[in-house]
């Protein structure tokens, strides 16, 4: 079995490997002989580091978050920058090293089983392609934190099926950040609109519209723009101070009243939005309009 390098760690680095009784245990188990880790740890400003492997019994997972290095392999040769994965399969003859001057910082995982054949499909990467770029990589920090942090307890089987259990989590995180990514130019304008409408009683934050298409906020916010040309809550409190609009003019209810139903808990923050969307007041917009409809016809 291949083993991950003696490359001496640099200070706030960590390398956790499995002893090989814990694996054998683990290839055993039902609950992990399908999907187990080998080995896993955290190079931070990893100035130097240069692996070479002519034989490599398992796969392998490098994740940068700061920094960049290269990578080459028989069927694919790159850069690695910061927020990018790459994922090498078994019996891949590899080379990786740090950039000299920019260093990676990585994240990195040993890992084999049955199960770990499919992680490139579920990925989205191959072996001429093993390098996918994931946007929204912070949201998985609590998974690596919680990964790493084992290395503050000694591996006993159960804490070695914990991190099986953590590492198959973190990589269908990434496998749903894919398809998020995947899903960015396809988000429905019209469905996302009727659901605003639909809502426009309750007082909504970026994240709850970001939520309701399955995007990241940063993501949607940047395709909103793109199909738009305004924010998310401009948009939405455009359709508010329509909505006010009508029931202005059909309704007898209060200013303050209509407000509320809009769901703005201060009412004079209602009426200086509606001023500066419509260019009055909601009491000057009322009168005006009273005052349109009773002019004498000629």
């Amino acid at each position: 079995m291949s083993q991950p390098s003696n490359w001496p760690l640099p200070a706030g680095s960590s390398r956790i490997r499995l002893p090989q009784e814990v694996v054998s245990q683990l290839r055993q188990h039902p609950f992990s002989k399908d999907f187990y880790p080998l080995a896993f740890g955290h190079y931070l400003d990893a100035q130097g580091h240069l692996v070479k492997r002519a034989i490599h019994s398992n796969y392998l997972l490098i994740f940068c978050h700061q920094g960049r290095g290269y990578y080459e392999t028989e069927q694919a040769r790159g850069e690695l920058q910061a927020g990018q994965l790459l994922l090498l399969p078994k019996h891949c003859k590899h080379r990786y090293q740090a950039h000299s001057e920019h260093p990676w910082s990585i994240y990195w995982a040993h890992f084999d089983g049955p199960a770990a054949a499919s992680c490139m499909d579920i990925l989205g990467t191959s072996p001429d392609k093993p390098v996918i770029t994931l946007p929204d990589w912070r949201e998985l920090r609590s998974d690596v934190t919680a990964l790493l942090n084992l290395q503050h307890q000694r591996l006993t089987l159960a804490q070695a099926q914990l991190a099986a259990t953590l590492l198959r989590k973190l990589l269908l995180d990434i496998a749903n950040i894919r398809q998020r990514a995947r899903q960015v130019s396809h988000f429905d304008l019209l469905a996302l609109e009727r659901w605003m409408k639909d809502n426009l009683h309750r007082s909504l934050s970026l994240a709850d519209f970001a939520d309701f298409v399955g995007l990241s906020r940063f993501h949607f916010s940047k395709k909103f723009r793109q199909k738009t040309g305004t924010t998310a809550l401009h948009y939405f409190n455009d359709l508010k101070i329509k909505q006010a609009c009508r029931l202005l003019d059909q309704s007898q209810q209060t200013v303050r009243q209509i407000a509320a139903d809009l769901g703005f808990d201060d009412p004079y923050y209602f009426s200086r939005l509606f001023k500066k969307v419509m260019g009055l007041s909601p009491q000057h917009y009322r009168n005006h309009r009273i005052g349109e409809q009773e002019l004498p016809s000629t």
